[in-house]
This record gives C-alpha cells, structure tokens and sequence, in this order.
C-alpha cells in the first residue's frame, strides 16, 4: 500500500470518528425526561428559596432560560437544578417541588429536566403566536422588561430551547401555571388548547401526545382574590383531552391573596408531579391531599331542562340512564355556530332565584359522544352569550361545569342555546358550592312527566371512536368503533412520544359498528393514544396500560 493510499484511509478513519463523536455528542437519550414550563408569576416562583431548598438531586436538572452571572449559568446549558429555576432573580417555584418528587419516585436511571419560560402579570395571549405582538405591546413597562428578556417572544423562546433539549432528552410533559390575569375568562380553555396544539405541532411532536398539567390558583380556601378563575380552569379537560387539573386546595399563600408562599409552592409542586407519576403508572400518596369541602352553607338547586320552556328546534328524548328518565337534545341538522340564539325556537329558559349574593357555578349532566357535537351557549340575565365547547364525555352521562357567575340576591334567568346538534343535555345544578355534582345530583325542582319523550335512534349514520374498555387494562382491551361510509380504515396505537408502535387496523370497512381486541403484553406500562382515520374523520383517544 503506497502513502497515499495510507493516508486517504487515515482520512475516512478519522471523519468517520468524528461523525461517531458527533452523533453520540446530540444523541437523544431516552432516559432523560423534559418538562417544559410556562405561565406567569406563580410559575416563574415568588417564594423565599430557604436551606431546605437548596440541596438538589444532580438527576433533576434545569436548563437555564437566560443568561445569569449571579448564578454561574448560561442561556441553554443544564445545571443541577437549584433554585431559581426561572430567570436570575426569582424565587421558589411548583417547579422545584416538581422536580423533586419525580426524582425521588422514579428509578435511578431517570433524569428530569426542566425549562421554565414565564412572565409575571401576563395573560395567556402572551403566549399566542399569532396574536401575542398586540398584547405584549399594551402591556406595562415593567412587564415588557421580562418580555425583552426572552427576546420579545416568549412562546418562540421556549419553543427554541424546546428544539434544542430534544437533541439531549424527550419531552414528556408541559407544566402550566397561569389564570390569575384571565379571572373570568370562559375562552381561556381553548386559547391554552391553541397554545398547546401550536407547541407541539412546533416542536414535531405528534398531535396530543404529551399531557399538559394545569395548576389552579391560590384556593378559596386560602382567601385567593383569583379562586373564582378555577372554577374555569377545571373545564380545561373538556377542551384539551391530554391535560389535567392539579388542586391548589390547602396550599398556603402570601398576604396578598395571590401568591403562593414557600410551603404552598413545595405542596402545589408535588401534586403535579404525583399527577404526573401517576400516568406513568407510578402511584404516590399525597399526605396533604385536599379534603372534599363541608358543604354546609351552600346552595344547590337542580333543573330537568325537559321540563322548562323548551324552543321547537329541541327534542325530548327518553333515556333509562338520564335523570327524570329523559333529556333534550337539538333537532338533527340544526346548529349555531356563530353567534348566541336570539329565536326562542333555539333556546332553553330556566328561571331560578338565590337567597343570597355570591359566586354560582353552573353544572350539567351531559353526553357528548365525540368531540363533533359538544357545544352550547350560555347566558345569564341580560348578559352576553359565551359558548362552552369541547365537552366530549366519550358517550356516558357526566357532569361538567359549564361557566360561574357573581349574582345578586334574587330572582335570575339562564338560558340554555345549542351550539351544536349532538350534545345531548339530562340536568342543570345552579350551585355556590365549588365540588361538582355526581351521580344522578339531587331531585330537581321542577320534575315533571316528560310525555313527548320519543326513543332515540341507533346512531348508525356517524362516525365515532368509543373508549377502550377495560382502562386502565393489563394486559388486554377491547376498542369499539362505528363507521358511516364505506372506505379505507386505519386504527393506530401510539405512545407518549407519538412513536406508532401498533397498526390495529388498515383494512376497508363497510358502515356499520366495529370492535377489535388489543393484546398489549409487549409493551410498558404507560400512556398511549389510539387514532381511528377514516377519510376526513379523524379521532385521538388516550388509555392507560398499567402492569
């Protein structure tokens, strides 16, 4: 072999060990979990960092968001993650907390990784792609000094360092504390639904495959000046299937009424992380678990909507499994999706009087098979119309809240509007008490004898995608779906990561109702979703495999 030849072959050995030491430098490893972390300023941390606070597990680490000389830290490297974990100078957060329960709970070969982008004060259009430029330039000038810090887009700075964790780790979750500024707003559901859909669909990840975990605000119970916002925040899971409620119930807070303090951050912290733990199959006792709250003092008046002023554009239908033995539901092909009904053909009155002022939350049973038809309008008095969307109860009777309202002492209307032609509507509670109805509820004021009940029909001209059954299952379960027109059928099973890791279907079906059989004995316990794709019909439910 001449020199040359020796050292062309020198020449690939090394490339080639550099491409080695290249691709194992941004290998993604599969054991080092991310959280990404966003909202305002009980996210970013406002509690006193004590002693305890201060020693870290080196397995939870953070990535540090801006660059922090008092701390030793640059923009986009990971650091043990001592507190803060937000920008240089704030405080403790429920991150911390998070973190470290997760840690302590999860086998010595899991990392957990955290990025915390948030913005005291703000509302969630901050984080709004496409919107977030109007807000941002109306707000404070304090405020628009955190929002430089991120270079003038928080949501697009998250997402970048987002992208570059994913070439060290997987993203596993997202952690959202915000609500305070968006007090009262009904709509804050399906704008923190838009954030989450853009972010994922950002970051490459496949559509409602991370969950989303959702704190409330400082509790009722703690005199929260905000408490009435949580009453919305428990909606979330009807617009955002893949998310979660953590209760704030019990966790202490600071003189003003808003802020969580040390203490509440480290209670608050750890339910998300028990939460979370909990879908990986992992179960942990909260010691501080909130208790169901006395009822004592409340009031709570139950309506049969059959048997009110019902518009001509309704029907009445008879139902075993409903309350009174009946429920309303829109006429088949009439829907209102652009504004609140102003024809009583379309509405459903409700008059009720309270004895007392106070805040009343509006509660109904529902059954809203797919997340097609699940909408209604709401309004109170002579108050303006908002629309309560994404109620999907996966076809079973169950009891939601809708809004919340400050009413005064006296008689009160509410009025009831289809949105859409599928949402099937058995009771309505009017209730100061914040603890969701079960069950059947109480009996109704009005009970009536609903003679004009007609029997439904078999439901054979929709698609739809029912829950598997068992869930959670081990190691087998049974999905059942229905098919409207003949064509090509696929049925796929995903996991966290949004890897398909089972085709249960790809066949053509003819209408009609199916179900198949999934045997899961080789795969880990955890979450996965399931995809039924039918033409234009696509469908995304989760189920649990717990061994």
């Amino acid at each position: 072999m001449n020199i040359k030849s020796i050292s062309g072959l020198c020449l690939i050995i090394l490339l080639g060990g550099i491409f080695l030491l290249t691709s194992t430098s941004f290998a993604q490893d599969e054991n080092f979990y991310i959280y990404l972390c966003f909202g305002q300023s009980n996210m970013e941390g406002q509690g006193d960092i004590e002693p305890q606070d201060e020693t870290v597990d080196s397995r939870f680490m953070v990535m540090e968001a801006t660059d922090c000389s008092n701390l030793g830290r640059e923009k986009g490297e990971w650091y043990t993650a001592v507190p803060p974990l937000c920008r240089c100078y704030t405080g403790l957060c429920p991150v911390d907390y998070f973190g470290r329960t997760m840690v302590e709970n999860l086998p010595d070969s899991i990392t957990v990784g955290v990025i915390n982008v948030s913005v005291a004060g703000c509302k969630i259009e901050l984080f709004d792609k496409d919107t977030y430029e109007e807000y941002a330039a109306g707000v404070e000038s304090w405020m628009q000094s955190i929002i430089a810090e991120y270079d003038g887009n928080p949501y697009q700075y998250l997402v970048d360092l987002a992208d570059s964790a994913q070439k060290a780790g997987v993203i596993k979750g997202i952690l959202l504390h915000q609500g305070e500024s968006n007090t009262g707003d009904s709509q804050w559901p399906a704008k923190v639904k838009k954030i989450y859909d853009d972010m994922l669909s950002d970051l490459g990840l496949e559509e409602n495959s991370i969950p989303l975990f959702a704190g409330e605000v400082v509790n009722a119970d703690q005199g929260g000046v905000c408490a009435s916002m949580n009453a919305v925040i428990a909606t979330l899971p009807n617009t955002l299937t893949n998310s979660y409620v953590i209760s704030s119930s019990g966790c202490t807070d600071q003189s003003d009424n808003l802020h969580f303090n040390s203490a509440g951050y480290r209670k608050l912290g750890t339910r998300y992380a028990i939460k979370a733990l909990a879908l990986m199959g992992i179960e942990v006792e909260d010691p501080d678990e909130p208790e169901v709250p006395d009822s004592t003092g409340t009031l709570s008046v139950y309506f049969e909507p059959e048997c009110e002023t019902v518009g001509g554009n309704w029907v009445t239908m008879a139902d075993e499994d409903a309350s009174n033995g009946a429920y309303v539901t829109s006429k088949t092909g009439f829907q209102n999706l652009e504004a609140g009904p102003e024809s009583s053909s379309d509405y459903i009155e409700i008059p009720f009087s309270v004895d007392s002022a106070d805040t009343y939350y509006i509660y109904a049973r529902l059954n809203c098979p797919t997340y097609d038809d699940d909408s209604f309008w709401l309004k109170m008095d002579d108050g303006e119309y908002i629309y309560v969307n994404g109620l999907s109860t996966s076809g079973v009777w169950s009891w939601t809240t809708l809004n919340n309202y400050d009413l005064t002492e006296g008689a009160h209307t509410l009025t009831i509007g289809y949105r859409e032609d599928g949402a099937l509507l058995d009771k309505i509670c009017v209730s100061n008490y914040t603890a969701v109805p079960t069950g059947m509820g109480e009996e109704a004021e009005n009970v009536c004898t609903p003679t004009d009940a007609d029997e439904p029909e078999e439901l054979t001209n929709e698609y739809a995608l029912e829950q598997n059954y068992p869930n959670p299952f081990n190691p087998a379960t049974s999905i059942k779906y229905r098919v409207a027109s003949a064509g090509n059928v696929t049925l796929k099973l995903y996991n966290m990561l949004g890897q398909e890791v089972m085709t249960l279907v790809n066949e053509m079906k003819s209408p009609g109702s199916y179900e198949v059989r999934v045997d899961a004995s080789g795969l880990s316990s955890g979450v996965y979703f399931y995809k039924l794709t039918s033409g234009s019909y696509i469908s995304v439910r989760k189920m649990v495999l717990m061994k």
